[in-house]
């Protein structure tokens, strides 16, 4: 379908002597209209914040008149994009639980430079999604399918 996310991903493991070449897919298909789509390049700084912020896309016919949807914190995320695209070496890190991010959590995520995360997490709402750069700001493109509820 036009509006679905599809990821395909292709790792190269273990080490060389004996490395597997792993590949899958992943498709997330919106399940109704509530099922929105979010695309922003974001600054993240190096104090921890909410990662989604502001107004989902328009990808439904719209007319002149019809403002942005604006997202709520309460919003569940079905599906997350992050690259990092930071030019100057700093990484980002990832909270899903509403708790401060930092690069020290043990349920955190570490996003390098030109690196990219890609998950399901049906049960993160916007206001748990938070993140923090290594050190001052880093840039980086969020791409994601939330259902506005």
């Amino acid at each position: 379908m036009a509006d679905d996310a599809v990821a395909s991903i292709q790792a190269t493991v273990l080490p060389d002597e004996i490395a597997k070449v792993i590949s899958a897919t992943m498709t997330v298909t919106p399940a109704d209209a509530n099922d929105k789509w979010y695309y922003k390049l974001t600054s993240v700084s190096n104090s921890s914040t909410d990662l989604i912020a502001g107004s989902y896309i328009d990808y439904t016919a719209v007319d002149d008149d019809t403002g942005f949807t604006a997202v709520s914190t309460s919003d569940k995320i079905k599906l997350l994009f992050i690259k990092n695209v930071d030019t100057n070496s700093r990484s980002i890190y990832i909270c899903f639980d509403g708790g401060t991010a930092a690069s020290d959590l043990v349920d955190g995520v570490t996003i390098g430079p030109n690196e990219f995360f890609i998950a399901r997490i049906p049960n993160t709402t916007v206001a748990n999604l938070h993140a923090i750069s290594s050190a001052s700001t880093a840039e980086v493109i969020v791409a994601a399918l939330i259902d506005d509820v």
